[in-house]
C-alpha cells in the first residue's frame, strides 16, 4: 500500500468516526423544542385547551421540554380558562 493510499484511508476512517459520534451525541441529546417552535409559556395561550393541545403535540408529559404542567400531572396550563 502507497503512502498516498494510506492517508486517504485514515482520512475516510477519521470522518466515518466524526460522522458516528456526531450521531450518537444528536441521538441522545434532548429535542430542541424551543428554537425550533419559540419558549411556550402558559400566558402564551388563550385556553386550557390550546396549551394541552399544544402540550400533547409536542410529547405531552414525558416531554414538557416547555414546563407547561408545573407538577406533572398530565394537565397543562390547569390555570388558564
Amino acid at each position: 500500500m502507497t503512502k498516498k493510499t494510506k492517508i486517504i484511508l485514515g482520512c475516510g476512517i477519521f470522518a466515518v468516526i466524526v460522522i458516528f459520534v456526531g450521531y450518537l451525541i444528536s441521538r441522545n441529546s434532548k429535542p430542541s423544542y424551543n428554537t425550533e417552535y419559540g419558549d411556550y409559556d402558559c400566558s402564551d395561550f388563550s385556553t386550557q385547551e390550546e396549551a394541552q393541545a399544544f402540550f400533547i403535540k409536542n410529547g405531552g408529559p414525558n416531554k414538557d421540554y416547555h414546563n407547561l404542567d408545573k407538577n406533572k400531572d398530565g394537565v397543562a396550563c390547569e390555570s388558564l380558562p
